[in-house]
């Protein structure tokens, strides 16, 4: 304990003693004035400064590690490129059923059947490329992917209404709902390919439905898919680079 002797300048001393000793410590005991006055004051740092301290180093950790997750997912999943090749497979399906010479109404359901292939194609192209699309869950970037992409289910709502009531417009609607479901991957992959292409194939397969058949459609969708596996491809193939270059260095 710390007290203040009973000197003229007991007041004076009292308020240096509470300024400079810190919080939290031990309560004011018995100390000779003289003391005070030939020592040198303490510097104690003030909340503030723990603080922004505790904020500073907080920051740069987490950023570290943000970009370090966000680099993992990107090349464990190959910028998700095993889904958009699985989606050639399945454009291609739904554009043979739209080619059947059966009524819309069974269109529209063999349409719904197709997305049924999609995590077998997944799979095949996965091993395919070399990808890992379910590997380290506890990454929150891959948990994010998947959500992203179930995401998809909640718009096909629209899809199933428009099966009943609007079924000639249903596949127009289930391109664009493809189409705007890849947004969110621009930025969880870091690629402009999935912010192009979601534009391109959203806006492009209304229009084609609006001015053309249904058929192309099917085959609009088909070439996108390809040019975008392709770009993915190449996106991945520089991201592995830079990544040897790193561990090199």
């Amino acid at each position: 304990m710390i007290t203040i002797d009973n000197g003229p300048y007991n007041q004076h001393f009292y308020h240096l003693v509470t300024t400079y000793v810190p919080l939290g410590r031990e309560p004011i005991e018995r100390i000779n004035s003289a003391d005070i006055m030939t020592s040198k004051p303490r510097r104690y740092k003030t909340m503030t400064d723990i603080t922004n301290t505790k904020a500073v180093k907080k920051t740069k950790t987490y950023g570290n590690d943000y970009m370090a997750m966000k680099t993992e997912a990107m090349i464990l999943q190959k910028k998700g490129a095993p889904f958009m090749m699985a989606s050639v497979v399945i454009w291609t399906l739904v554009t043979i059923t739209r080619m059947l010479p059966v009524d819309i109404m069974t269109k529209n359901l063999y349409t719904f059947y197709c997305p049924g292939l999609l995590l077998p194609s997944v799979l095949i192209f996965s091993k395919l490329i070399g990808a890992h699309v379910f590997k380290n869950r506890n990454n929150p970037f891959n948990k994010l992917g998947f959500i992203n992409t179930a995401n998809q289910m909640l718009y096909l709502l629209i899809v199933m209404w428009a099966f009943n009531q609007k079924p000639d417009a249903m596949l127009m609607l289930f391109a664009m709902v493809f189409g705007a479901h890849l947004l969110p991957f621009s930025w969880l992959y870091d690629s402009k390919t999935y912010l192009v292409m979601s534009l391109v194939t959203t806006f492009g397969s209304m229009l084609i439905s609006i001015f053309a058949g249904e058929v192309y459609v099917g085959i609009f969708m088909i070439v996108c898919q390809v040019i975008m596996s392709a770009l993915l491809l190449i996106e991945c193939r520089k991201l592995d680079r830079a990544q040897k270059e790193n561990v090199e260095l």
